[in-house]
């Protein structure tokens, strides 16, 4: 309930926005706004401080994101005359609500972290900044080649031409197994999917108990789609699993067919399997790579065990591909003040930086967005089991476009596609009219 309440703020708060508008309506409309990689080069002759909000909770998290801040803020910005103010917002629903609230007051920050579906959202308001000039710019822009295929098409994959966005904090998704039990059983790690049906039939012979399950089932549902070759949804929002339901309801059943066999599960109301894991209920599930910061907290000091983890499954005869998320980083600015907009790409170019990419990745989970930082002895050497087996991934990793439609968002689609497997899975819903159902609904 609460979150669909937040879901109703944010939309009221973007019906009534009015201050950001220009006079064409649309984004970009300013006639007066650089177009060229050289016109927003601007030389600063006065000190500039900007706003940075982001929704980092963790502490471990937050505390290397502050260090990254105060670095800047010592070195280049201290060169430059730039100073960066660093909020925290609260978690990202928490820090999204608070910029629409901001552009709504004409207060917003200049820099923001978000996620693709409030990219959109925003962009309705003509607050956010097209970073296409400035990443072309030849002294202070950005090596595209070096960034994974995925995040820089995530980055301008947007109802409007341009980059609105770049990436930041990035994960896959990966197969958390128990190496204990795995070696124990003389099991081998499933690479592909009929391979995984036939482990978790073992699995559950020999415990009684479901072998693994999916953290989340509207991933399920995507990926499986997109591993089939169907496909989930593109940038202007087409049900491209409602184009093969034959094809959908087929793949789908098929993975109801193993809950309701027993061979695997749902994680009800554990909500993530890493504490089913870690108490050794599962011996294995799929989850975000960020999921491997918590297990080791929730296995019982009288059990402990060694885990993993390896590359999802794939089908033989299929596509392949894995699920990739993250938080984005934008510019914000309603007043085409260029000094500002010029201090703020700054400090994003920053944030972009081989250096700053590698220290975001010391944790356990976070995945480079840089493909140099992915092959470097530093990473590879420091690497925990998630990020190496999500870098293994990053070549097929796809995301969710932020759209909107004339009936839905992207955000709605993703909350549509919750409720229809949870009655799949949880429920025994018939598949094929749970899907025309979803599909009824949303059209």
């Amino acid at each position: 309930m609460k979150k669909w309440l937040s879901f109703l703020l944010a939309l009221c708060m973007l019906l009534s926005l009015t201050a950001c508008g220009n006079e064409s309506g649309g984004p970009s409309g300013n006639p007066s706004e650089p177009k060229s990689p050289t016109d927003v080069e601007v030389e600063l002759t006065e000190p500039v401080t900007i706003t940075f909000w982001h929704g980092i909770v963790q502490e471990n998290m937050q505390q290397t994101l502050n260090e990254i801040v105060d670095d800047f803020n010592k070195g280049i910005g201290a060169e430059k005359g730039i100073t960066v103010e660093c909020y925290a917002k609260g978690e990202m629903p928490d820090l999204e609500n608070a910029v629409t609230a901001a552009i709504k007051a004409g207060n917003m920050p200049n820099v923001t972290l978000t996620e693709a579906a409030s990219v959109v959202d925003w962009l309705q308001t003509d607050c956010v900044v097209d970073m296409t000039p400035y990443i072309e710019n030849a002294n202070y822009g950005l090596d595209l080649s070096d960034y994974y295929d995925i995040y820089i098409e995530d980055s301008c994959n947007y109802p409007v031409p341009g980059y609105y966005s770049l990436p930041l904090y990035v994960a896959c998704e990966v197969m958390y197994y128990n190496v204990d039990f795995f070696k124990a059983n003389n099991l081998s790690v499933p690479t592909t999917w009929a391979e995984f049906e036939e482990t978790c039939t073992k699995i559950a012979e020999i415990t009684g108990k479901p072998a693994a399950g999916w953290d989340e089932g509207v991933k399920c549902f995507s990926t499986l789609v997109e591993q089939k070759g169907i496909g989930y949804t593109d940038r202007e929002g087409n049900l491209l699993f409602a184009d093969n339901l034959d094809a959908t309801t087929e793949v789908i059943s098929w993975y109801q067919n193993m809950v309701q066999r027993g061979i695997i599960r749902t994680p009800g109301e554990d909500y993530f399997f890493s504490g089913p894991f870690a108490n050794q209920q599962v011996q294995m599930y799929l989850s975000s790579g960020n999921e491997g910061e918590f297990i080791n907290m929730k296995i019982p000091e009288s059990a402990k065990f060694e885990w993993s983890c390896a590359p999802i499954p794939q089908f033989e005869d299929g596509t392949k591909a894995d699920y990739a998320e993250g938080f984005l980083i934008s510019m914000l600015d309603n007043t085409n003040d260029l000094a500002t907009r010029w201090a703020s790409w700054i400090f994003i170019q920053y944030m972009q930086s081989y250096e700053v990419c590698q220290k975001i990745n010391s944790g356990e989970s976070r995945l480079p967005f840089l493909k140099s930082v992915a092959a470097s002895d530093e990473f590879l050497n420091s690497a925990a089991p998630a990020q190496l087996a999500g870098v293994e991934q990053q070549d097929f990793a796809y995301t969710y476009p932020g759209f909107e439609t004339d009936t839905y968002t992207s955000s709605g689609l993703h909350d549509y596609v919750v409720i229809a497997m949870d009655n799949i899975l949880n429920n025994g819903a018939d598949v094929r009219t749970e899907l025309e159902k979803l599909i009824s609904t949303l059209q």
